[in-house]
């Protein structure tokens, strides 16, 4: 970082904290921690250097940290040790090795676009099919007892015994 300011340039040195909305005709130098409104030809985040909040500017560089809304009218560089992290807006981008970017990210002039990739077409379900199903027959009527006929009166009454089972289980082993 520079030593001196010169004309129209704003330095925040390492260990500053800063607040409030700036306007700056030339060079924004951050080496400490901004919070509010930038705005900018040029802003430089230094490495110890952090910004939250709106930045907008011809050329930002980063090498530090940024969050919340990021224009680059012309040109963002997003050095090895730089972190973007919100709403970035750019021209020109330039991410170097290590750089990260973060949020959602438009080019300057385009409409932002949902880059979600299209679902595969979806089958029409199949035609619900339809059986007929026959209503449930109508349970019997109750037997109701007839008064015995003379006919009837005169069967004798017989005795039913139970068959003996299939298998062997009732039987007496063989000697």
């Amino acid at each position: 970082m520079a030593d001196t300011n010169t004309p129209g340039s704003l330095l925040v040195g390492e260990g500053v904290f800063m607040k409030g909305s700036m306007r700056v005709p030339g060079l924004a130098s951050i080496d400490g921690k901004l919070e509010g409104e930038l705005t900018a030809d040029t802003v430089h985040i230094q490495t110890n250097g952090s910004m939250n909040g709106r930045t907008t500017a011809s050329h930002v560089k980063v090498a530090g940290a940024v969050t919340d809304t990021t224009i680059a009218n012309k040109t963002l560089v997003i050095e090895s040790s730089g972190l973007i992290a919100g709403s970035i807006t750019y021209t020109e981008l330039e991410i170097k090795r290590g750089g990260s970017l973060q949020g959602s990210i438009n080019k300057v002039g385009q409409q932002p676009q949902n880059f979600a990739p299209p679902s595969p077409p979806v089958a029409a379900p199949p035609e619900p099919v339809v059986q007929a199903t026959p209503a449930p027959a109508p349970a019997p009527a109750p037997a109701q007892a007839a008064a015995p006929t003379p006919a009837a009166a005169s069967i004798p009454a017989v005795a039913v015994k139970a068959a003996p089972p299939a298998n062997d289980m009732g039987r007496k082993p063989k000697n």
